[in-house]
């Protein structure tokens, strides 16, 4: 888990999906995940695997082939952030106390925990707030 509270293979899911929605307008168009990879400079092997759990989702649509590749499934407006990193994290309801699990209890919190909260419904509101209709050209999102 990162600072963000997603992981890297979420991260790279909202990478592979960003880069997937700014085709969207294009109903022809596909990308493999050599061609996402590289516009966003990750692991090709974590796209694919990701763009695999994707489709699994129904998220994204795959085609085989030399003209084959991948495409959004849905409305990129009507796709959360949330919804894709819960796919791959277990979403949780606050970020762990820095001082160790067994410093914070509830009765006593540590000096950072207000601002844990805050930065966890920060980050919650921002995934569940955000779409992938952002990415679309000329989109309101």
């Amino acid at each position: 888990m990162s600072s963000f509270g997603y992981s890297k293979m979420a991260r790279h899911a909202i990478s592979a999906m960003s880069y997937l929605a700014t085709l969207h307008s294009d109903e022809s168009a596909r990308a493999n995940s050599a061609e996402i990879a590289q516009a966003r400079d990750l692991p090709q092997t974590s796209v694919a695997k990701v763009l695999t759990t994707l489709s699994q989702a129904g998220y994204v649509t795959g085609a085989p082939g030399p003209r084959g590749g991948y495409r959004l499934a849905k409305d990129p407006k009507s796709i959360r952030f949330h919804d894709v990193v819960s796919f791959f994290d277990p979403v949780e309801d606050s970020f762990p106390c820095p001082f160790g699990v067994n410093y914070c209890p509830n009765d006593n919190p540590c000096p950072l925990h207000d601002d844990l909260v805050v930065m966890r419904e920060s980050v919650d509101r921002f995934l569940k707030d955000t779409n992938f209709g952002k990415f679309v050209t000329n989109s309101d999102g």
